[in-house]
């Protein structure tokens, strides 16, 4: 059984967390999440047995969340947390079917009894939701998001290859399902004007409209099924293809066309390596992945990708942005808006000769960029600005009405971030420090063998003197902040399905790979497997 905590305050998730007896429930995974959009996210993948949740949370608050809920996943029962005495809010929990309103301070012994109240209610319905699965079955297996579902499930490692195979009766041939081959839809490849006329929160059906176009092609040919996945970061089309295996080259490109008819729009595909099923289903979804992550974005005109094992094995993560950052944070830090352009430029410069850049690539850039602006500000606590890797989203890679690259688009976000953090210092008054170039050059090299006798060497000044004044200026230590770049590093890191958890942990600054382990679950809750599983859908170690 499953619960997620969703409350913007860290501390308010770790009291619910260490004041609920899980294991005297039941519960055995216990999730969070600091605000509604994140908690719905966690919600679709895990259908947790309980979801506890403030009222007033920024993205997306309480009464929001629980009418999500209360539509999509009724199963779920809701208990508010709130530091607000409010009628309304305690009505709409009620409207709502909240278990329980509960004041903050929690008062451990209120808590509990609610959440043994969720947990008897919860599980009488399921005992009455099991009856109806076992009455439903047959039906269930007929309709598509039944077999999305069991397709995810595969994916993860969980569900049923029997119950899967048997969702697809009618569609796949009569002999049992033998060597199959993935390809990805990336939805995210869309050009601005498409997802522009889909609205804002239209993602659900350009997917279902593109899943339903890449069905009507793969039905005729009685070759394949497209489904519909939702990773933790964005949706896609999975395709399936059980016949034609040699073909699927030829036949993206078909569904590309009927795309491009329907929309006006082309979008790129990434196809693993044919394997046998259900065992090596996973495996060519990972590597449908992988041609996609590292797909050459400046090859104009190409959108099928095939994925390469001599490509997938190369561990070179370019962060090119580390050389040219000093000269970029004292552009930013002057103020002068012609400087920063003029700095960037130079890294800009170097990225134009290179014939190769990538997905990959760009969003490692990305976060190593807003770590940078991070310091530069003087943020006292980084891991607060390090969301997860894959939501860096906020600035989507840009792509033009044919699908391509928008190089100009993507270099000008930079430029456009670079200014806005100018204008902040300026206007907070914000001037550079020692410490905080320390903070900076720790940043920069906490994965090499960096000790805080070579900062002092570096800095020529006393251990003592950079450890007091540090902890004075960014409130922490510096064998914490030096451990936290670390950590944000192996996140980035762990996004490449390629890197293996030995080399994540020597390219973060860990010789030893179990005390990387060790370090890492203390940081975030999970192993470096678990939590790469967990928000990136990708299975190696």
């Amino acid at each position: 059984m499953k619960a997620i905590i969703i409350d913007d305050e860290r501390h308010v998730r770790e009291a619910v967390s260490l004041l609920v007896n899980w294991s005297e429930y039941g519960i055995d995974t216990v999730l969070e999440a600091d605000n509604g959009q994140t908690g719905i996210s966690l919600i679709q993948d895990e259908r947790p047995a309980l979801v506890f949740t403030d009222m007033m949370m920024p993205v997306l608050g309480g009464e929001q969340l629980m009418a999500w809920v209360a539509e999509h996943a009724p199963a779920s029962k809701v208990i508010v947390i709130s530091g607000h005495d409010n009628f309304a809010y305690v009505r709409t929990a009620v409207q709502y079917g909240g278990m329980d309103y509960i004041l903050k301070p929690i008062d451990p012994d209120q808590l509990n009894n609610a959440v043994a109240r969720a947990v008897d209610s919860w599980r009488a319905e399921e005992r009455d939701r099991s009856r109806s699965r076992g009455i439903d079955m047959e039906l269930n297996r007929l309709k598509p998001v039944y077999a999305e579902q069991q397709f995810g499930a595969l994916l993860k490692g969980a569900g049923s290859a029997q119950e899967f195979a048997a969702s697809l009766r009618g569609r796949a041939a009569e002999a049992p399902l033998a060597d199959i081959r993935i390809a990805v839809l990336a939805l995210d490849s869309a050009p601005p004007a498409l997802t522009a006329k889909f609205g804002q929160d239209g993602g659900d059906l350009l997917a279902f409209a593109a899943a339903n176009i890449a069905n009507e092609l793969l039905g005729a040919r009685g070759c394949g099924q497209a489904f519909r996945h939702s990773t933790h970061a964005h949706q896609e089309i999975a395709l399936l293809f059980w016949s034609g295996m040699d073909d699927v080259c030829g036949l993206l490109v078909e569904i590309n066309d009927a795309l491009h008819a329907a929309f006006k729009a082309r979008f790129a595909f990434g196809a693993g390596l044919p394997a046998p099923f259900p065992q090596g289903l996973a495996a060519s979804y990972r590597q449908a992945r992988t041609a996609l992550l590292k797909r050459n974005l400046l090859q104009k005109g190409k959108h099928i990708h095939l994925f390469a094992p001599e490509a997938a094995g190369d561990a070179d993560p370019a962060l090119f942005f580390s050389a040219y950052e000093e000269r970029i944070r004292l552009a930013v830090q002057s103020g002068d808006m012609d400087a920063i352009r003029k700095a960037l430029q130079l890294w800009f410069d170097a990225l134009d000769v290179k014939a190769k850049l990538t997905p990959e690539h760009l969003l490692l850039w990305r976060q190593e960029f807003r770590l940078a602006t991070a310091i530069w500000e003087g943020a006292a606590q980084l891991a607060d600005t390090a969301r997860p890797y894959p939501d860096q989203a906020e600035e989507p890679i840009p792509f033009d009405a044919n699908g391509g690259f928008d190089y100009g688009a993507w270099k000008e976000t930079f430029v456009r971030e670079a200014i806005e953090t100018a204008k902040r210092l300026q206007e907070g008054g914000g001037k550079g420090s020692t410490i905080r170039d320390i903070a900076a050059y720790i940043a920069q090299f906490a994965h090499e063998d960096l000790t805080l006798q070579s900062i002092s060497d570096r800095f020529r000044l006393s251990r003592e003197y950079i450890s007091r004044k540090f902890k004075q200026e960014l409130n922490q230590n510096v064998s914490d902040y030096m451990t936290t770049c670390r950590i944000d590093r192996a996140k980035m890191l762990l996004a490449s399905p390629h890197l293996k958890i030995t080399k994540i942990a020597e390219m973060a600054g860990f010789q030893d790979e179990k005390y990387f382990s060790k370090v890492f679950k203390k940081w975030t809750g999970s192993t470096p497997s678990e939590y790469r599983k967990r928000l990136y859908n990708v299975d190696r170690q």
